[in-house]
């Protein structure tokens, strides 16, 4: 498989992970637990320096214009911070299931299926770091594009709300770049199994459903960055951030594209492959069949069998599955349909 880790590396997940995955903890219950500790301490924060009132709007002093933005832009990324520990858990946990699950279609080689099983999750270390790294460096450029101001990174001349909210971008870069490094690793490993070692049946590819469940999964969890992100168009019009989200949301939805076709690339090309052994077989049956003049029935059966396999499609992908993506990027919509119902219902209340 693509990248296996050494026993070293195997050895070495990643702590977040690692809590994700020991019960009674669970990916969403570890992303629970993050949101509330975040939540409880930006509120302690604020109510301890008296900025409650201005965070909520509530007459707030010309400097402090941009209070409740800023406030809302660090409850984003809260929630930006809980999701993606959770989402690079669940990923995990998928790829491993997805390989427990295509066992019963894996040829019989030399490599143990359990050990197949034992890899998923574990990355290489400093691969990993360099992916955190990179995600860091793309999160120091947004306050930059956002504010438009060389300073952007000076803490001493922000209250407490844009302070909260670089310290969580930059965790936030760094736990972006390790779950999309993730999600290109188990795919490259899936894709790598799956022209290695699934056995390919032309009349039934069922044996790559589960890497279609698994292109799918990776997809929603990508496009969930999205809904999150689309929380921020509430604020259209205040400082760039408009053009951050859009930026964003069109990377992300890129990611999700590639998430859904990663994990196949294996399954298309053993499909290809196997669609053209055979038709290749067909096309020498037919020139020998004609040569030697048999019946029409032994060449019109070749022939209707060659149409059969030339009809099978190269790409496991099925309407139902091109439906559900395409529903799966509908849902930021939603989110910022939601984010900008309930700022105008706070604005109402608070009027």
């Amino acid at each position: 498989m693509a990248e296996a880790p050494t026993a070293a590396s195997s050895s070495l997940q990643p702590w977040l992970q690692r809590v994700a995955e020991t019960p009674p903890w669970s990916p969403w219950r570890l992303a629970l637990a993050i949101a509330a500790g975040l939540f409880a301490l930006l509120f302690a924060l604020e109510w301890s320096l008296g900025r409650l009132p201005l965070a909520f709007g509530v007459a707030p002093e010309r400097e402090e214009i941009y209070a409740p933005v800023n406030f809302r832009l660090a409850l984003v990324l809260i929630l930006l911070q809980a999701y993606l520990p959770a989402a690079y858990a669940y990923g995990v946990r998928g790829a491993r299931r997805t390989v427990e699950e295509v066992r019963p279609w894996l040829r019989a080689t030399g490599v143990d299926p359990a050990q197949l099983v034992a890899t998923v999750g574990a990355f290489d270390p400093g691969r990993l770091r360099l992916a955190g790294a990179m995600g860091i460096a793309v999160s120091i450029a947004i306050p930059f594009w956002i504010d438009r101001d060389p300073s952007a990174w000076a803490f001493w001349r922000y209250p407490v709300e844009p302070i909260f909210q670089r310290v969580l971008l930059l965790a936030t870069g760094w736990m972006g770049g390790r779950f999309l490094y993730s999600v290109w690793v188990e795919s490259r490993r899936l894709s790598q199994l799956s022209r290695d070692r699934i056995e390919v049946d032309l009349l039934d590819l069922r044996s790559f459903a589960p890497l279609t469940r698994q292109g799918l999964r990776y997809a929603l969890l990508t496009v969930g960055v999205i809904s999150i992100l689309a929380l921020n168009l509430f604020d259209y019009e205040k400082r760039g951030i408009f053009s951050v989200v859009l930026v964003a949301s069109g990377l992300v939805v890129a990611s999700g594209a590639a998430a859904l076709l990663l994990p196949l690339r294996g399954a298309h090309a053993a499909i290809v492959a196997a669609k053209r052994a055979e038709l290749d077989w067909c096309d020498a049956e037919l020139r020998r069949s004609r040569a030697a003049a048999p019946g029409a029935r032994t060449l019109g059966d070749l022939v209707a069998w060659r149409a059969l396999v030339a009809a099978v499609q190269e790409w496991p992908l099925d309407a139902p599955t091109l439906r559900r993506f395409a529903l799966y990027l509908a849902i930021p919509l939603g989110s910022w349909l939601g984010g900008a119902f309930v700022g105008h219902v706070v604005d109402v209340i608070l009027r």
